[in-house]
């Protein structure tokens, strides 16, 4: 299974888990201040792209309500209904989190801070560039939490990638993540820059 993680923005946190390998960063789509709807493209030509190279049979993202200021507000739906729409294209489920049960998940608090999800996410052997990446990278750590235990109660055995998610006997599932599914790769190889040439996979 291959799933995509977005903290949507104009700087874009992604994080992809693919055949058990994982890799994040942040994609920049710039200002277009002359042309507005230029970031707007990008983003579904960038999104298309990933989908298709991947072969991504899901997307979560993070569903924010509340927003600093009229132009992140406009920004940020423009971005969701891109998302929307191209999901609803290629017919793939677009499944959303709230910023509270994100951060919930990740430190056991609802308004954690960035720099607390920042380090509940290092603590789980990654190594985030930014704080979008960090975003993104809590997201897919709770969607593979609700994959697993969306694969219990249907008694699916997913493919091996997921397999035995919160079975070795941790208290925390993403433990057994890092630990068991990433076999021989450590985080800092999963997350080096996207132009590295010894990245399996790239976007």
């Amino acid at each position: 299974m291959a799933l995509l993680a977005l903290d949507l923005g104009t700087a874009c946190g992604f994080a992809i888990f693919k055949d058990g390998k994982f890799i994040s960063g942040t994609r920049k789509l710039g200002t277009y201040k002359k042309k507005f709807g230029a970031r707007f493209h990008e983003f579904r030509t960038w999104l298309l792209n990933i989908i298709a190279k991947h072969n991504i049979e899901a997307v979560y993202f993070e569903r924010v309500f509340g927003h600093k200021g009229v132009e992140a507000a406009h920004c940020y739906g423009g971005f969701l209904y891109m998302l929307a729409s191209v999901c609803f294209q290629q017919n793939i489920p677009c499944i959303s989190f709230s910023v509270q049960a994100i951060k919930k998940f990740m430190t056991g608090k609802g308004n954690a801070t960035k720099d607390e999800i920042i380090a509940a996410v290092k603590r789980k052997g990654f190594t985030p560039a930014t704080d979008d990446e960090a975003d993104a990278i809590a997201i897919m750590l709770l969607a593979l939490k609700e994959e697993m235990s969306r694969d219990k109660k249907t008694n699916k055995s997913t493919s091996g990638s997921f397999q035995a998610l919160g079975e070795s006997g941790s208290q925390d599932p993403t433990i057994s993540l890092a630990s068991e599914f990433f076999r021989g790769l450590t985080p800092e190889r999963h997350l080096k820059p996207l132009n590295s040439k010894k990245n399996k996979f790239s976007v």
